[in-house]
């Protein structure tokens, strides 16, 4: 990967700053943004990187620190 580090979005609002869904790529660890703020482990995640590009947006580290996280 080009990018050790990297976060992305789905169905994200920016003027509300929430999305459906926040991921954290951190060199080859997936983990996804919970409700409460915390991020988890979802290797189950890594599957988006075989076709679902066009689903979610690039997003900041402090874009994805804002962001709530609706589902």
């Amino acid at each position: 990967m080009a990018n050790d580090v990297f976060w992305i979005a789905y169905e994200l609002d920016r003027d509300k700053m929430t999305a459906e869904r926040v991921y954290r790529y951190n060199h080859g660890l997936m983990e996804r943004k919970k409700r409460d703020g915390t991020w988890s482990e979802e290797r189950e995640a890594l599957c988006i990187f075989c076709g679902e590009d066009w689903d979610y947006e690039d997003i900041t580290e402090e874009e994805a620190n804002q962001i709530t996280v609706i589902f």
